[in-house]
């Protein structure tokens, strides 16, 4: 995967990781419920009706959306560590603030004591030019 289509989604994933955590938590509360008609043993044999009640079964389920929540787990720490990994620390303060902090490009600027939005992006495209 090209490494700025990965940066680009850092904030999708820790969105869709603690989407898939409150998914299943509610998986393991469910409670599942209905009503059943049967009779009496013995004479009268009457129609009486039961509840009965029981967990849903959510393995299968549960084990996808862990498997999932793994995956998008591993691709934020690949992000993290490709910043990590950026040997300027000017550098790697922007990528930072761009796809960790999620900030816009004049931010970032006024960040960096800078006016104009165009410093960190140069920097920024430099740095992925000279990786490719």
């Amino acid at each position: 995967m090209e490494i700025t289509k990965l940066l680009k989604q850092y904030k999708d994933l820790c969105r869709e990781i603690k989407e898939l955590e409150n998914y299943i938590k509610k998986l393991e509360n469910r409670n599942v419920s209905d009503i059943v008609a049967g009779s009496n043993n013995e004479f009268p044999y009457q129609i009486v009706n039961f509840k009965i009640e029981g967990l849903a079964h959510t393995d299968k389920l549960r084990e996808v959306l862990i498997e999932r929540k793994v995956k998008c787990e591993q691709l934020k720490i690949k992000i993290e560590e490709f910043i990590s990994n950026i040997p300027d620390s000017r550098t790697r303060r922007i990528f930072q603030y761009r796809y960790i902090d999620g900030l816009t490009w004049l931010q970032i600027a006024m960040r960096m004591n800078k006016v104009h939005e165009s410093y960190p992006r140069k920097i920024h495209d430099r740095y992925l030019e000279n990786i490719k």
